[in-house]
């Protein structure tokens, strides 16, 4: 008796992971839509343009800076790969009222549960993922990060694009829309090489 109930509370957990994976996915899969749609108009691209995607996405760490930091005293760590969280909730404009919520929000995801992307090809038909040769090339190539959330309804991403030894990284916070879809709101640069 007690195998069975362990094997049915192990099915059932991962069932519900399972689920979450797929909502991520969904989720994610939006946020690039956004992307690439915010992408086009900026640039008058024609629809059929074929964004080419490196399926290996960078991992923001968020961290909380030290006094001496915030204070001008020493240097953070490199920005590249983590992220400040008082710059990120003074980038999104947060309120003092719902910045604490926020704040554990951020610091609750320094795990992301992909490493690559999983292309939704029925909503993102213009993004090809990038094979090896395509990647060490370098010649268009986009990188994504993985989303933080702020709430249900505000994410930051960031994007990398690359050409073939120049490179120009921003970040973008999203606002999640009525209708589920995600829309960009801000934009900063982050690096140019």
């Amino acid at each position: 008796m007690k195998i069975t109930l362990t094997l049915v509370i192990l099915f059932i957990l991962n069932v519900s992971c399972a689920k979450s994976k797929t909502e991520e996915n969904q989720e994610i899969n939006k946020i690039l839509n956004a992307f690439i749609k915010y992408e086009s108009d900026r640039k008058n691209l024609k629809p059929e343009k074929i964004f080419l995607v490196n399926p290996e996405l960078q991992k923001l760490q968020i961290y909380v800076p030290s006094q001496k930091e915030i204070l001008g005293e020493e240097p953070g760590p490199p920005p590249f790969y983590n992220k400040n969280i008082i710059h990120l909730l003074d980038f999104g404009k947060i309120d003092k009222q719902t910045r604490k919520q926020d704040s554990l929000n951020l610091l609750k995801q320094n795990k992301y549960v992909f490493d690559s992307l999983n292309i939704d090809s029925k909503l993102n038909p213009n993004i090809k993922l990038a094979n090896k040769t395509e990647i060490y090339e370098r010649i268009n190539l986009y990188q994504f990060s993985n989303p933080v959330y702020f709430n249900d309804n505000l994410a930051y991403i960031e994007t990398i694009y690359y050409e073939t030894v120049f490179g120009i990284g921003f970040g973008y916070l999203l606002e999640k829309q009525k209708d589920g879809s995600w829309k960009i709101i801000n934009i900063r640069n982050t690096f140019i090489t």
